[in-house]
């Protein structure tokens, strides 16, 4: 039986597995994260192998048998000490596969909702198109069979996402996504929960890499493990607290400006009201101070804040530009 090990420990595959076909990449890893998922995650382990040579698993902290059956399936499992989110999982999936030196690396979920029959498409724009992201759509040109619930939500979450990160996509919260070398060194994910695609999003918006989609199709075989509307509600909050952090902006300024101008308005009345009856409104009067200071605090805050994230942006584009100097000399 396969025994807990500490954080970021790695267990080899048990299996050996036939030479894949020549048309198959020799270099592309694929890193699955996953949380109690025994029922589906040997047979995706055993699919996506036959698209590339090197699966890993990240187990989150699972309390069944889903590290012990993705080892068996032939995966390289890595083992978290307690159930860390989705981020960290991908983070730990992310720094296992730059070991290898792949050309690139496919996230899917354990769940089989993505047919690993879709990997060799979406890790292709990668491999020779020089993109740096590849996003799986469910809603590129494919008929999506989610129920119809489902895809309002799913649309929804994108058009907030899309508004407030900058970046537009059809799918923001599709977790079957490839990436660059590039892209694994650069990105690194914090938000808790199952909010990571939303997080990449943001992260994309000021990183220089090249983002692409391509159709997916997708098979929704399981109940939802989750509430849908407690979960598109935790996603929504994850979404406002990465406005918050990376458009403050948009998040204190505008907010603040309009809450300034709106007291401006207040004491444009309590001011005519004055002059009309030399009645002093004492409510409105104090009303208004609260508005037009808290409304340009808020402003300030988010010049700010601004102004901190575009120097450190620019911080990061000089970090960019070394790190491909010094790949390109590789």
């Amino acid at each position: 039986m396969l025994q807990a090990t500490k954080h970021a420990d790695v267990v080899e595959p048990l299996l050996q597995l036939a030479p894949l076909p020549d048309s198959v990449p020799p270099d592309v890893v694929a890193v699955i994260p996953a949380f109690n998922e025994e029922r589906f995650i040997a047979s995706v382990v055993i699919s996506t192998l036959q698209y590339v040579r090197r699966v890993i698993v990240v187990d989150d902290g699972s309390s069944d048998r889903t590290p012990f059956l993705a080892l068996q399936a032939g995966a390289q499992v890595i083992q978290q000490p307690h159930n860390m989110g989705k981020a960290q999982a991908i983070n730990a999936g992310f720094r296992a596969a730059l070991a290898h030196a792949p050309a690139a690396v496919v996230c899917l979920d354990g769940d089989a909702q993505h047919d690993p029959a879709d990997l060799p498409k979406v890790v292709r724009p990668i491999l020779e198109e020089g993109a740096d992201v590849v996003i799986g759509s469910r809603f590129l040109g494919i008929e999506n069979t989610a129920p119809g619930w489902r895809q309002v939500g799913q649309h929804a979450l994108t058009r907030v996402t899309n508004v407030t990160s900058g970046v537009h996509l059809t799918d923001s919260q599709s977790g079957f996504r490839a990436f660059s070398p590039a892209a694994l060194r650069l990105l690194r994910f914090d938000t808790p929960g199952l909010s990571v695609e939303s997080e990449m999003q943001f992260l994309l918006a000021n990183s220089g890499l090249t983002v692409r989609e391509v159709p997916i199709s997708v098979r929704y075989l399981d109940g939802n493990k989750r509430n849908p509307v407690v979960h598109g509600l935790q996603v929504l909050d994850a979404i406002l607290s990465l406005v918050a952090r990376r458009r403050p902006l948009l998040f204190f300024s505008l907010p603040g400006s309009l809450v300034a101008m709106i007291g401006l308005l207040v004491g444009l009345n309590v001011w005519s009201t004055m002059e009309r009856t030399g009645n002093l409104l004492e409510g409105r009067a104090l009303l208004t101070s609260l508005l037009v200071i808290g409304g340009l605090l808020l402003a300030l805050t988010g010049v700010l804040l601004h102004s901190m994230q575009h120097m450190a942006s620019h911080i990061a584009g000089q970090v960019r530009n070394d790190l491909k100097t010094q790949m390109e000399r590789e």
